[in-house]
């Protein structure tokens, strides 16, 4: 019992101002108890959900990205705890042999690249806004008191809720939900993004190892021939400007060498990036560029990359999204119904115990989101136009795709058909004729030099069609890489040589040709 009550009550001689004092003590201990009883059953009915904001997600495997290989309705363990930091070291170690194949640095671009890891963690974002979305107000407990002192005190609570009128709450989660679609989509863009980058990368060191090794011949062949026309010199039989010329070809051939270690040099180094590990070890890569690859057609090319590609699937759902948001601000002026019931309680002579009851509701006199209706209806038509926009600009990107393309896979053609024949031809004529004395070793030298430049452009021919080939891969979304004659847009193997063919027959056969630039001998 309150303590002064319990002195109150336990008066033997009350007086009339005594009980007065007794009666209003005790009535505002009923009115407390009253509003005390009310708050206490709604911090029940918040208690009784002990769940915190941080685990309900852990609990709702809709919200959760499946991890490689884990079925997403189960959760694994490391899902629910943070990764350690590691330091530079121990990620280097943790890196393994160093990769050497493109199969190995997609794999490892996929595990590790962040810019994967952001698009993920935005479509987890955008789970969540849909999940808010539709969430229904919480309601809206209150105890208050208008008057409190006096014989006439009041003591009152409440309970209010609002109440979402004409399905305000499912449109607002049905436009959340394009914008999930958005983000997953984006999820796909960045996956071939990064694809992309590792095999330029790739084959831009490639063709740089490739580069490297044809200017290291022409360094040995401009050497030889600086000697040889430096000897001839001084025995009388060249003159000081030969000298100089093989002088001036040498340090040309030297530089070219140095450069082309640069670019091996900062090749490994895009290649560490591309793949989320700049402090990766890169050495010597293995891939095959001379391999075949197909020929598209233009139109049929275009079409695809349009149908596959994820940029208009993003636009699209992003139409949607407008759309809901439309239908979504056309309803907004029905007003929401706010509900309000309670208990008063009355102190006085008698006392008096009251209900309240309340019914509130905007009125759209003025405001009846005039402005947001019309904006949303700007929404939708900049949005359709945005998806004609990134339509002309994929077919663009295709158009100019295969115009690099074709060139560079018919330039190769023809230097693998005729001009590298003929330049080996040369070579072989060439040492032909040193042996039987017919020619001076400078000669011999300088065939060989034409044929060292001539493998040189065709390798710079190689890496145009691989370049174009990786941006078609790209426009297409392939998971497989290098092309395939099962990539969309492919032209039959017969139609696309049917040229070249042709080509063919009306040209005398070419000698066998060398398996490799051979070594000269000495003169």
């Amino acid at each position: 019992m309150i303590p002064h009550l319990h002195h109150l009550m336990s008066a033997t001689s009350p007086t009339p101002a005594r009980w007065q004092l007794r009666l209003f003590a005790v009535k505002r201990c009923g009115a407390v108890l009253s509003v005390g009883l009310i708050v206490g059953l709604a911090v029940g009915l918040v208690s009784s959900h002990p769940c915190r904001g941080e685990d309900w997600a852990k609990t709702n495997s809709g919200l959760r990205l499946p991890e490689p290989g884990v079925p997403l309705g189960r959760v694994p363990e490391n899902l629910l705890v943070a990764p350690p930091l590691i330091d530079a070291a121990t990620q280097d170690a943790a890196h393994g042999p160093s990769p050497k194949t493109l199969d190995e640095f997609t794999a490892m671009a996929l595990q590790n690249h962040p810019k994967l890891r952001t698009a993920q963690a935005a479509v987890e974002a955008a789970r969540g806004k849909a999940v808010q979305a539709r969430l229904y107000p919480n309601p809206v407990v209150a105890g208050f008191s208008p008057q409190i002192a006096g014989d006439e005190s009041q003591w009152s609570g409440t309970v209010a809720q609002d109440l979402v009128t004409a399905g305000k709450l499912r449109l607002s989660q049905q436009a959340a939900l394009r914008e999930v679609q958005m983000a997953e989509y984006e999820l796909i863009r960045a996956r071939y993004d990064v694809l992309t980058e590792v095999r330029q990368s790739f084959y831009a060191l490639l063709v740089s190892q490739r580069r490297v090794e044809i200017y290291q011949l022409l360094m040995d062949i401009a050497n030889r021939s600086y000697e040889i026309g430096r000897q001839l010199a001084e025995a009388g039989e060249g003159t000081k400007a030969d000298v100089l010329f093989w002088s001036i070809e040498r340090d040309r051939a030297e530089v070219r060498l140095l450069n082309a270690g640069v670019f091996i040099e900062t090749g490994r180094r895009q290649v560490a990036t591309a793949i989320g590990l700049p402090r990766a070890d890169v050495g010597k890569i293995e891939g095959d560029l001379m391999r075949k690859l197909p020929n598209f057609d233009l139109k049929t090319l275009q079409e695809a990359v349009v149908r596959s590609n994820a940029k208009p699937r993003v636009v699209e759902s992003d139409i949607a999204r407008a759309q809901w948001t439309l239908e979504r601000a056309v309803v907004q002026p029905i007003p929401n119904i706010n509900l309000m019931g309670g208990y008063q309680r009355q102190v006085g002579v008698p006392a008096m115990d009251q209900g309240l009851v309340q019914v509130m509701m905007a009125v759209p006199l003025f405001d009846r989101n005039q402005g947001n209706i019309r904006a949303a209806r700007a929404d939708i038509a900049a949005s359709r136009a945005d998806l004609r926009t990134i339509e002309i600009d994929l077919a663009t990107q295709a158009a100019q795709a295969i115009a690099t393309y074709r060139t560079s896979q018919r330039l190769v053609e023809w230097y693998e058909q005729y001009i590298l024949p003929k330049a080996r031809e040369t070579v072989q004529l060439t040492q032909t004729l040193y042996a039987r004395g017919e020619l001076t070793f400078l000669s011999l030298l300088q065939a060989q030099k034409i044929l060292t430049e001539t493998e040189l452009a065709y390798v710079e021919a190689q890496a145009d069609r691989w370049t174009s080939a990786v941006t078609i891969a790209s426009l297409l979304q392939l998971e497989q890489f290098p092309l395939e004659a099962d990539a969309p847009a492919v032209i039959a193997t017969n139609d696309a040589e049917s040229e070249l063919n042709l080509r063919r027959a009306n040209q005398p056969a070419a000698p066998a040709a060398p398996a490799a630039i051979q070594q000269l001998p000495a003169p």
